[in-house]
């Protein structure tokens, strides 16, 4: 086995996989890592390896890593596929292999842990050995996986693009993108990655497994393109139980089609939104949008899964506000609510652009600090965060927005009401959804409301009946929300609004002990929670947290909380006044009793002598270098 020449300044060795060497200006750049078995050939290069840079986890292509970072060799891997990497004992202690119907191919990790130098961040150019690489987003094989663009020495364009393509039209593998039990939603994925390369033209492609394809690297796509579809064709998004209208095909071919959809003249729809990226035009040309989560590639694919190495921000919208309005960025993301389908793309957005993130003063800190909570579908990476106040008039260009906080999906979102067009405008966020809506109210059925309150996300009795005073008094004309279109609204939709408001607090009073003198922690049933979730410690030391408890009483009382651990922990106790069925906040400090890893701690309620026991959790590492 020895390195061959594929091109000037470009050497491939046949491994488990493809791996390259490109001669940079301070030495040999390689790519991927296969079995490791180059690294005994490496004194065939003109130059030292100075850097690996992985496309994707898959074992084949990962293996060698462990050893390469052993030999003082720098690892770059991508951003989202770091845990595996260097923690892979801890991936496969996590992951289910019993009664499996989740069939990512995250059981072929590697079973070695490698010393990782950096991430390799999607849309980031960066400097390796004193040449520019682009990262490229191309999921597929994995959901994460990447590609990498570079100019030769000859000025040619090429990009070692992983298993994105095997050779003209062909893949080398569609079991890794059977992600869930009967389904094929990897290829929809694949088709998303076809058209990031066609983008860039490059003049070469450099698959991880397959020959290079040296010539007419358009083609080869084109054609790749051409089989995809027709083996989506027969098959639906994601597979059994699958309602969706259209086959895994038509949403391939969806996904070309990136023009943005007229509400009125100055508000607009994003198409290829998961949940939907509202975008509103300024007279002077800047645009501003109403949250900004996943792409649609991802939405039949890997969004059943929460782990991060199984979801992807990827950019949408923006190619087409500047070829419909010439708008080259966004000024600012509004946002209804913390969900990670709505926000997910924000520190993307953040890092390629400089955008602002205008978030509610009610839930502003989950943005910001999302390792400190534990609240259902955060997007780990945090937020530079604008808080905004509450029922305060907030001006952008020649709109005003007023937030007013909701509850009902979640009590951590807002609904945003701005006039436009000579229209009224509410955007509601997940709060309000109706079955079978085609834009037109006129129905009159209980059924028609689609129930979508999440108790877990916070969900309080009265919650619809605040929510919906705005609604009622103001009776915007438009509303625009989180996964349906604009909804035109007229007396029988608010007929709606106002008749759930009463049913949804009668039906939880049917069956649940939620009257006025009984002994509750309300709709939701939280006794409370710990700020931060996650402590992380670089030595066993003490820890301060703040806990937040509610009074289970309908009356004012003074509650007793104490942390406790496991033996030999020491946690601290103290009370707290609160008012009837109100929530109180003070700070404690806990003490492990040793070097410890996602270990749970507890706080304890007691409130007039009776103990609610250890109604809230959190989690410390102590004494290791990652949390």
């Amino acid at each position: 086995m020895s390195w061959n020449r594929v091109a000037d300044g470009l050497w491939r060795y046949a491994d488990s996989c493809s791996v390259y060497a490109i001669e940079a200006p301070e030495g040999a750049v390689i790519v991927d890592a296969g079995t490791g078995a180059w690294l005994d050939h490496a004194d065939e290069l003109p130059a030292k390896p100075v850097a690996l840079l992985c496309t994707h986890f898959l074992r084949d292509h990962s293996a060698g890593a462990a050893r390469a970072s052993k030999a003082g060799i720098p690892v770059y891997v991508p951003e989202y596929e770091r845990a595996i990497f260097a923690d892979p004992e801890q991936h496969f202690r996590q992951r289910d292999t019993y009664i499996i119907y989740d069939n990512v191919w995250d059981l072929y990790a590697p079973i070695e842990p490698t010393v990782v130098a950096g991430v390799l961040r999607d849309y980031d150019r960066v400097d390796v050995a004193g040449m520019e690489f682009e990262v490229i987003p191309l999921p597929g094989a994995t959901f994460t996986q990447i590609g990498l663009g570079v100019t030769l020495r000859d000025g040619r364009r090429a990009v070692f693009c992983g298993e994105a393509i095997h050779s003209p039209g062909k893949l080398a593998r569609l079991a890794p993108l059977q992600y869930n039990y009967n389904d094929l939603p990897g290829g929809v994925q694949c088709s998303f990655s076809v058209q990031e390369l066609r983008r860039r033209k490059p003049d070469l492609l450099l698959p991880s497994l397959g020959e290079p394809i040296l010539d007419d690297a358009d083609g080869a796509l084109a054609l790749l393109r051409q089989n995809l579809l027709k083996l989506l064709a027969v098959r639906e998004p994601t597979g059994v139980g699958d309602t969706s209208p259209e086959n895994a095909q038509q949403l391939a071919v969806r996904l070309e089609n990136d023009s943005l959809v007229r509400v009125t003249d100055h508000v607009w729809l994003d198409p290829l939104s998961v949940a939907n990226t509202w975008f509103v035009i300024s007279d002077s040309g800047k645009a501003i949008a109403i949250d900004y989560g996943y792409h649609r590639a991802q939405c039949d694919a890997g969004l059943g899964y929460p782990k991060l190495e199984r979801r992807r921000a990827l950019l949408h919208g923006l190619d087409a506000l500047k070829r419909q309005f010439g708008i080259d960025r966004l000024d600012a993301v509004l946002t209804s609510h913390y969900h990670d389908d709505h926000v997910c793309g924000i520190p993307l957005l953040q890092r390629l652009y400089g955008t602002e993130c205008w978030a509610p003063e009610n839930f502003a800190d989950l943005l910001a600090h999302p390792d400190a909570h534990c609240f259902p579908c955060c997007w780990p990476v945090p937020a530079q965060v604008k808080r905004l106040p509450l029922d305060t008039p907030i001006p952008w260009e020649e709109y005003t927005f007023t937030l007013h906080a909701m509850n009902g999906h979640t009590r951590f979102s807002a609904l945003i009401g701005f006039e436009a067009d000579g229209d009224r405008y509410a955007h509601t966020g997940d709060h309000y959804f109706f079955n079978d809506w085609n834009g037109k109210s006129g129905f009159d059925e209980v059924r028609a409301r689609a129930q979508n309150h999440v108790y877990r996300n916070g969900a309080l009795l009265d919650g619809y009946l605040e929510s919906g005073r705005w609604m009622l008094e103001q009776r915007p004309g438009i509303v625009i929300q989180g996964h349906d279109p604009a909804m035109f609204t007229d007396d029988a939709f608010f007929k709606h609004i106002a008749d759930w408001n009463k049913d949804y607090a009668d039906l939880h009073r049917l069956i649940m002990p939620l009257g006025d003198d009984d002994v509750h922690f309300n709709l939701d049933s939280w006794g409370g929670w710990i700020w931060p979730y996650r402590t992380h410690l670089a030595s066993p030391g003490s820890a301060q947290v703040r806990v937040t408890v509610r009074n289970p009483l309908p009356r004012a009382t003074e509650a007793t909380v104490r942390l406790v651990g496991p033996d030999g922990w020491r946690g601290e106790a103290g009370k707290v006044k609160l008012a009837p069925r109100a929530e109180g906040s003070l700070t404690l400090s806990i003490t492990p009793g040793g070097p410890c890893r996602r270990q749970p701690f507890a706080a304890e309620l007691t409130v007039e002598g009776r103990c609610y026991g250890q109604v809230a959790e959190a989690l410390m590492t102590a004494g290791h270098a990652d949390f």
